[in-house]
């Protein structure tokens, strides 16, 4: 049995991020190990998104200071290229490049308590500045950077980290994991969301949901589409869509990195995108 080092060691995502051999990367090391289980957010089923494997050109000590210090998130692993955080119930593994031709950046999201949005606001702002929200995704009930998503029923803040990733924390009212007290980095449940920048995005859709057997989730069309359900959405992004805060600071044309994913589901095995730099591998 791996200890904790030791697979995540072998889980590099260097090894398929930056020499590109897609699945054969996952076959060269332990393949069917499984990641350790993590603690259960009290009243919420199993996440879906168990790993989140990403480039960066930011340094690592910078990415150290954000979600270890600033967000309180647990370090599992450090070294000069790589990171490997703890966000509840997802490891979240940066490696360093500086090769890339333009910044990688991302957009993932964290499941809170649904009850807290206010109060992670709170906790967010002062810590890092908040994206103000288009007038169609407000609330009147809110203040103007906590976005409403109606058909979602959910409600959400969005902030960058500092490599520039989009990151969210969003109340889901219809997950049954209202917490009390007030909000800290025990509520960062796990990543709920993470995309992926192609071109087509109906005719992916059509791939990734009949490979996984999972649906569309909510509204979805050319320019976005939504896979999965509340505890685990895969996101399809049209390259170029725009993401970010558009009232200010830097608004940004999502494109196309480098990006692996551990998802709990079933088949077991790991799904490559034709043509693109991304692997989704599948566990029990």
């Amino acid at each position: 049995m791996l200890d904790r080092r030791q697979l995540l060691t072998r889980f590099s995502a260097a090894a398929l991020f930056l020499n590109g051999h897609g699945s054969a990367a996952w076959a060269q090391g332990e393949q069917n190990a499984p990641l350790e289980p993590p603690a259960q957010p009290s009243g919420e089923i199993a996440p879906r998104l168990l790993g989140l494997n990403l480039v960066t050109t930011s340094p690592v000590s910078d990415m150290k200071h954000f979600y270890g210090e600033k967000l309180g998130l647990p370090i599992l692993f450090e070294e000069d290229k790589e990171l490997v955080v703890q966000a509840g119930g997802t490891e979240i593994r940066f490696t360093y490049t500086s090769e890339a031709n333009a910044a990688p950046f991302y957009h993932f999201a964290f499941n809170i308590p649904q009850n807290k949005i206010l109060a992670a606001r709170k906790w967010q702002f002062e810590r890092t500045p908040l994206f103000i929200t288009p007038e169609n995704l407000r609330d009147p009930s809110f203040p103007d950077d906590v976005r409403h998503f109606r058909r979602w029923n959910a409600h959400s803040v969005f902030f960058w980290d500092p490599a520039g990733n989009v990151l969210e924390y969003i109340a889901r009212h219809d997950l049954g994991n209202s917490a009390d007290g007030p909000f800290s980095s025990e509520d960062i449940h796990y990543a709920s969301e993470i995309a992926f920048v192609v071109d087509d995005v109906p005719g992916t859709a059509t791939v990734v949901q009949t490979r996984f057997e999972l649906d569309q989730y909510g509204w979805g069309g050319e320019p976005f589409w939504a896979i999965g359900d509340e505890r685990g959405l895969l996101l399809l992004f049209k390259r170029g869509r725009q993401i970010g805060d558009r009232l200010r600071d830097r608004p940004a044309p999502v494109d196309v990195f480098p990006t692996r994913v551990e998802i709990r589901g079933d088949p077991v095995g790991v799904f490559d995108f034709p043509g693109y730099p991304y692997a989704i591998r599948v566990l029990e």
